[in-house]
């Protein structure tokens, strides 16, 4: 049996923790650059209010509704989904974190779930929605794909309160029966049609066809699903295996026209990427820059540059990185560019212990591979836990300084993660 535990409008009740003024009112929140929505509340969906529209497009509709506005706040949530899963780590053995706001639970080897599943997923619910104030839809199934859908229904049916456990097979058909094969896991928009137009409509129809025929016609991913469907588990418990690539990029809030102040940028996503690849125990062989201009401007040609520099030892140290993508900007870079957007890309990842040491490492002049070397970067990484960017590099410039900066004019305290902006109860 597995269970799935999915937070309800994450970024949205985020920003609705901590304003209990908050309660019961529309919230949204917008993407970088407060470009489109991203996450609504209960009561923005009630609004009408949909997903990917651009926030130019209903800001008067917004203003008119009384919808609150955040910018995105990704260090608040980020600390607040690490709470979520520990709490959850806590309740059982076997975790698998899906996504920022997901994770699922593997309880067939946990008596203490087994004995009583109704219960159990009710105390997951209760005791996480305690913990962290975060509110959480709970599914249970005898496969992934199962609790998925448990979960879907947990969400879609207010009679269940949050919790859905699909253990009676009267249950599960009448689910099923009644449900779009559009909300199954997996199945997009083209597959959709493509089942639609095979008079395959809801998940009953999806689950009783033959798999060999479905992947014959969808391939083995599909297949796999409809097994899923009908208890036959495919989809076992994932650990969180280290990335291969890693990219670090964004739009400006508004055009670089000067070497000086993209080089700052792209300094800035090095350190960034690099600190990610750090986290994972893992080194880099090659880092690439790009920019470009807009694709969509009208008056002005598109221009994309790239390249990459390739390290003799693969490393993890900013210092070395910074220095590589400086080297490699000065050779791709073209003047006269509004440039929109810049980036890094870091490829060909291994585990720092994979690699075979430098046997001059302490005196060579790239010295990323040195105890010291690691020492300085997990320093710098400890420190900026508390407080994102306390240490940082010249060459990422001062970004109170930098008017391209991300521009975040709805962003919220980060409550939970800097002192200076905690809640204070008056």
């Amino acid at each position: 049996m597995y269970a799935l535990i999915d937070c309800n409008s994450f970024y949205a009740n985020c920003e609705k923790l901590f304003r209990p003024d908050l309660k019961h009112k529309p919230v949204i929140v917008l993407s970088n650059n407060d470009g489109c929505v991203v996450a609504r509340s209960a009561e923005a969906k009630a609004l009408g209010l949909k997903m990917g529209v651009p926030y130019f497009q209903v800001k008067d509709f917004c203003q008119a509704k009384g919808v609150h506005v955040f910018s995105s706040n990704y260090t608040l949530y980020a600390d607040m989904s690490q709470r979520v899963m520990a709490t959850l780590e806590s309740l059982c053995p076997n975790v698998e974190v899906y996504s920022i706001d997901e994770a699922f639970l593997y309880l067939a080897d946990y008596p203490v779930a087994m004995s009583d599943l109704p219960k159990y997923a009710k105390k997951l619910k209760s005791i996480v929605e305690q913990y962290t104030g975060i509110p959480v839809s709970v599914g249970i199934g005898q496969t992934k794909t199962l609790a998925k859908l448990a979960n879907h229904a947990a969400k879609q049916y207010p009679g269940t309160k949050g919790v859905c456990v699909l253990q009676q097979e009267s249950w599960i058909r009448r689910l099923m029966q009644i449900t779009d094969v559009s909300e199954v896991w997996g199945i997009g928009k083209r597959c959709t049609k493509r089942l639609n137009d095979m008079g395959v409509n809801t998940v009953y129809q999806f689950a009783i066809c033959e798999p060999a025929k479905i992947r014959q016609h969808f391939g083995v991913t599909l297949e796999r699903t409809c097994l899923e469907l009908n208890g036959q588990s495919c989809l076992e418990l994932e650990q969180i295996a280290p990335k291969k690539q890693i990219i670090s990029s964004r739009s400006f809030s508004q055009r670089i026209t000067q070497q000086a102040d993209l080089s700052e940028a792209i300094c800035g996503h090095v350190a960034k990427a690099a600190k990610k690849l750090r986290q994972q125990q893992s080194v880099c062989g090659m880092l690439m820059v790009f920019a470009k201009n807009s694709a969509f401007s009208q008056h002005e040609k598109y221009v994309s540059i790239h390249g990459q520099f390739q390290f003799i030892m693969p490393t993890a140290d900013t210092r070395v990185m910074i220095k590589a993508a400086k080297a490699v900007l000065d050779s791709i870079y073209e003047d006269k560019v509004r440039y929109a957007k810049a980036g890094v890309m870091l490829t060909d990842i291994c585990q720092h212990d994979e690699i075979q040491p430098d046997l001059f490492a302490n005196t060579a002049s790239n010295n990323e591979t040195t105890p010291k070397s690691a020492a300085l970067m997990k320093l710098i990484d400890e420190v900026n836990k508390s407080s994102q960017s306390t240490l940082f590099f010249a060459s990422e410039g001062i970004q109170a300084e930098q008017e391209w900066q991300m521009n975040r004019q709805m962003l919220s305290p980060c409550y939970t993660t800097r002192v200076s902006h905690v809640v204070v109860v008056k």
